[in-house]
Order: structure tokens, then C-alpha cells, then sequence
């Protein structure tokens, strides 16, 4: 199909059909691709690894991190911006998109139960230093969202996580994770997790802007 043939919406946006999934699929099949580098392999002290365990077996959220201010909707250890907490986006489903909802997470999370008293502050750490992102869920609503190497219990699953076979990832109760180059179980988690569905922290700032209708 050629541009000519796409439909396009008010703002110059293309509608992407059926026809075009073989694209989509192609594209996330390269941002996923491993680096042609040799890889660091870094042990699992470095990689601030986790078990599931130690999880409670739910995906690792700013909603399950002791760093949290649940009533500021902030980072203790970032500081009073941005604004973190999660979203549905597009605000109304569309004809081509449905509503995707997104849970923020950084690199630094620490399980256990969050701040739900006066909101505290630490060092002011940058939230690209921290690695802050927004994780797509499989659908809106979960009680848990967020990151953990498979997919398990409502979380998105890790691009270095790998299995064998057609089962998918979500189902699979260990895999075998690129990163590390051990073995892993599903409902694990750690700050190499990657994914080419997240949303950066700036592009979800500006969505929450829009939603409290700040911009």
C-alpha cells in the first residue's frame, strides 16, 4: 500500500489498517533487535535484580515502590516534578486506537508499600538519570501494572526476555534473558528491563499536561 492509498486525520496523522501491520511489526521487530556490539554482561547485583518473590509476584510500579507519594503523585527521590502517576491515552478511544493505559516505573524502584502520608523529599535526582518511563498495560483497569520479564500478573513483558516455542511470553514460566545471559523466571524484574512500547517521562508529562489541561 502506498501513502496515496492511507487514510489521514485532522492533523495530518495516518490511520494505519490492517494492511499496515506487517510494517508496525517490522519496525518493532528492529527497535527490539539486539546491538550488533558485544554485549556487557553485567551480573545481577548490577542489574539491581529482583525475584518475584521479593515482588509479591506483581510488576514493579511506582504504585508498589517505597519511594512513592501516593497523595503528591511524586518521586521522593526526583522530586515535586513531574507529576507521576498513570494514564489512559487517547483520553476517548478512536475508531483506529484503543486506549492504552500506562504505568510510570524507574530504575530505582524499591518494593514495598508507598508514602501515603505527607509527601517526602530526598536528593533531587534527574528522572533520566533514574531511567523514569511509562509502561503500557494489556488493557485498562488492572489492579496491578508496570515491568517484569515476562509479562506476568498485568505486567509488560521485557524485550531480553526470550522463550522457546510459539507460546507467548506472558504464559512461560522462565526464560532466558539476553541481558544477563542466565536464566530467569517471568515475574522477575530488573533496571536493564526494555521495551519499545514505553512512553519517555517528557511525552508522558505533556500527556498528563493535557489531561489536567495544562497545555
Amino acid at each position: 500500500m502506498t501513502r496515496s492509498d492511507l487514510k489521514i486525520e485532522q492533523g495530518g496523522f495516518p490511520i494505519y489498517g490492517q494492511g499496515q501491520l506487517s510494517k508496525i511489526n517490522a519496525m518493532r521487530r528492529a527497535f527490539s533487535a539486539p546491538s550488533s556490539l558485544a554485549p556487557v554482561i553485567n551480573t545481577k547485583g548490577e542489574a539491581l535484580f529482583t525475584t518475584a518473590e521479593e515482588m509479591n509476584n506483581e510488576p514493579a510500579s511506582c504504585y508498589n515502590c517505597q519511594q512513592y507519594n501516593v497523595k503528591a503523585q511524586t518521586c521522593g527521590e526526583i522530586g515535586k516534578r513531574p507529576t507521576i502517576r498513570k494514564i489512559i491515552w487517547p483520553m476517548e478511544p478512536k475508531p483506529d486506537a484503543k486506549q492504552i493505559e500506562y504505568w510510570p516505573c524507574c530504575s530505582r524502584h524499591i518494593y514495598g508499600e508507598p508514602n501515603k502520608g505527607e509527601a517526602v523529599y530526598k536528593a533531587q535526582s534527574d528522572p533520566d538519570y533514574m531511567g523514569l518511563i511509562w509502561i503500557n498495560a494489556p488493557k485498562p483497569g488492572q489492579e496491578c501494572g508496570g515491568a517484569n520479564c515476562g509479562g506476568t500478573s498485568g505486567g509488560d513483558d521485557c524485550d531480553h526476555y526470550t522463550t522457546e516455542g510459539d507460546k507467548p511470553k506472558w504464559e512461560s514460566v522462565t526464560g532466558f534473558c539476553r541481558a544477563l545471559q542466565i536464566t530467569v523466571a517471568a515475574g522477575d524484574v530488573c533496571c536493564q528491563w526494555r521495551d519499545d512500547d514505553v512512553l519517555q517521562w517528557q511525552d508522558a508529562d505533556r500527556l498528563i499536561g493535557e489531561i489536567d489541561g495544562r497545555s
